[in-house]
């Protein structure tokens, strides 16, 4: 089968490999789309995140192939989305308390990205997990929507690791992929008003589009914080979400909440933050939240409202491209954050 396999930074070839044999407990799936996620990017870009050798993808989603011996539940030709494997069949300790995106196993196991895995970039992939890995698509959702469940069920997880309520004012710093699917849930969830905030005027155009009342530049306001705290008499917003990943954005999300209220980190950046200092979230008693992946639960619910058409991916999956051309789209998007998201169709 062909694959796209990382050699090293901004190193990738396409390759020639064995098709995954499948074992008593696994489920091949032949794939139809995949994701190029930032994470991928990242990796693209910096030494010492994937294992060179390593083959992408981990936003993948596809058609039952083959099923080992064992599986139950799933039937040759079941279009499904490949999550992350979830609750571990060990039973770790964040798992049995219910915390499965903090599975000691998970991200090891992600396909694309934990070390000896083989990810989505690739005619097939082998769910080792695939009660936990393998969540089935409406038949109302299109793949070309579903391939987009990671970016939604990041921003659900998001939505739920806050102390978000019915008409709080929020402020969304950063919308691109994961911004914009948020700004979508947060006005699903009633929020009272919603204001977006980032650099590209397009990005700002989709996210009034998608429901956010307000959408401005960080760069283009005078005084972001004073504009923003005005509208909220003074003080700032109940709930601020950081969704691009950057010290700069960090800074600004904990500058723009009021006294008392909360900033939910969605963005990754491994830089360290030189942006907030204590005094900050101490004078103000900020309650600051990371917030990491989703559950396969959340996946789940997440394709049910695309299926009720409560969610619309409209102008977010810019280009599918072949998985010759995922080299030179890696490429691309290592010098750009303007397009939403880019896919790979093998």
């Amino acid at each position: 089968m062909r694959a796209v396999r990382y050699e090293g930074p901004g190193a990738l070839t396409v390759v020639d490999l064995p098709r995954p044999g499948v074992g008593p407990g696994h489920v091949l799936v032949r794939i139809t789309l995949c994701g190029i996620c930032g994470t991928d990017v990242h990796s693209y870009l910096h030494p010492g995140i994937l294992v060179p050798g390593t083959v992408f993808g981990h936003e993948a989603v596809g058609t039952v192939a083959e099923i080992g011996a064992g599986v139950a539940g799933f039937e040759i030709g079941d279009r499904v989305a490949i999550g992350a494997p979830g609750s571990c069949p060990e039973g770790c300790a964040p798992c049995r308390a219910g915390r499965s995106t903090l599975c000691v196993n998970g991200f090891l196991r992600t396909q694309g990205i934990g070390p000896g895995t083989q990810g989505a970039y690739a005619e097939y992939v082998l769910a080792r997990y695939p009660e936990r890995q393998l969540v089935p698509i409406p038949d109302g959702v299109s793949d070309a929507d579903a391939v987009l469940f990671d970016i939604f069920s990041t921003a659900f997880h998001g939505l739920r690791r806050s102390s978000f309520q019915a008409g709080m004012n929020v402020v969304v710093v950063g919308v691109g992929a994961i911004g914009l699917s948020l700004v979508q849930l947060l006005r699903l969830a009633g929020a009272g008003h919603i204001t977006a905030v980032n650099r590209s005027a397009r990005k700002r155009e989709m996210a009034i589009g998608f429901g956010a009342d307000l959408a401005l530049s960080p760069t283009d306001e005078d005084d972001l914080v004073g504009r923003i705290t005005a509208l909220h008499g003074g003080l700032g917003a109940d709930i601020v979400y950081e969704c691009a990943g950057s010290p700069a954005t960090v800074g600004i999300a904990v500058g723009l909440a009021k006294p008392g209220g909360e900033v939910v980190l969605l963005g990754t950046n491994p830089e360290p933050l030189s942006t907030i200092n204590e005094i900050q979230i101490q004078l103000f008693e900020l309650d600051v939240k990371g917030s990491f992946a989703y559950d396969e639960d959340e996946i789940r619910t997440v394709l049910g409202f695309m299926d009720r058409g409560l969610l619309s991916t409209r102008g977010m999956l810019e280009k599918i491209v072949p998985l010759d051309e995922a080299p030179a789209a890696l490429a691309e998007l290592s010098r750009t954050t303007q397009p939403v998201r880019y896919a790979i169709a093998p």
